[in-house]
């Protein structure tokens, strides 16, 4: 780890003047990584696997309500990677052949080998560009799911132990989603300080879902678990019994409040949402097709 802050530190000394080395954010406000290269042959696989992934998109049908989806675990944490994959199946079977074929799961490891595209911003970029292109911004609902750690200013962290280092504010994904021409979406954000993602992206076209109200933690992210506090109540315990993803929200909100309190976990989490009408009318239509 010592060898990979070094390496951030030259970077910082590097991408700016000697008047503004103090300046802690060498992309200056876009969306970028400090990389190490992965070993030739892992390097290969990940990027067949996010190829893969990519060109395996099911096409857009015309007239119909498609359903695309990308999941991304972006800590490499087990819990993280558990979590999206897993969120992953239960948003694919609850949205039933709308979305069949239709998701990308990206991750930054943490369970041994690894079977994922890895959650860098390029993949990240890609997987939204890919998406973009394929569906009609007209009549297809896309749905994000992002999962790690989060900070206090509001950013959500990317990080593969020892090789990547990375965050992203809730305006780069704003902006990536408008570049792309995705306007009719769901976003899901399960990190800390996560409620900073519903100023930035909430309009008419956009459903919101946080693990937490701007200024508070959530819970649950030790890497052993099976899911953070947030994914388990909206995935695990309610969204696989059949609620609607809003109705699943709502009661995931009373359950995480629950568990705080049985724990004494202080301030509260808070989850947070913001749904927009014209966004809810298609979520209805959507998980109504799927019944």
């Amino acid at each position: 780890m010592a060898r990979f802050w070094m390496l951030i530190a030259a970077v910082l000394a590097l991408s700016a003047p000697a008047y503004a080395q103090q300046q802690r954010d060498p992309f200056n406000g876009q969306f970028g990584v400090i990389e190490l290269a992965a070993p030739p042959a892992e390097a290969a696989r990940l990027a067949k696997l996010m190829g893969d992934s990519l060109n395996g998109l099911a096409a857009q049908r015309p007239g119909q309500l498609d359903v695309y989806m990308i999941s991304a675990g972006f800590w490499s944490d087990a819990v993280f990677e558990r979590e999206t994959t897993q969120a992953a199946e239960i948003l694919g079977a609850h949205f039933g052949e709308a979305a069949q074929g239709r998701s990308i799961v990206l991750s930054a490891g943490g369970q041994g080998a690894r079977n994922y595209p890895a959650a860098t911003p390029d993949n990240f970029s890609a997987a939204i560009g890919q998406i973009g292109a394929t569906i009609d911004p007209n009549e297809d609902l896309v749905v994000l799911f992002l999962t790690s750690h989060g900070s206090p200013d509001g950013s959500i962290a990317l990080r593969e132990h020892n090789r990547l280092g990375a965050s992203m504010r809730p305006t780069h994904l704003r902006d990536m989603l408008n570049a792309a021409g995705i306007r009719n979406r769901v976003i899901i954000v399960s990190a800390c300080f996560s409620g900073a993602f519903i100023a930035p992206l909430m309009d008419d076209n956009t459903i919101i879902l946080t693990a937490a109200q701007h200024d508070r933690s959530s819970f649950g992210c030790q890497p052993q678990r099976d899911w953070t506090f947030f994914g388990d109540a909206l995935f695990s315990h309610n969204l696989r019994n059949g609620e609607s993803l809003l109705e699943a929200f709502d009661r995931a909100k009373v359950l995480i409040e629950r568990w705080e309190r049985e724990q004494r976990l202080t301030p509260a989490s808070n989850p947070q949402r913001h749904v927009g009408a014209r966004a809810a009318d298609m979520l209805r239509r959507a998980e109504r097709a799927a019944r």
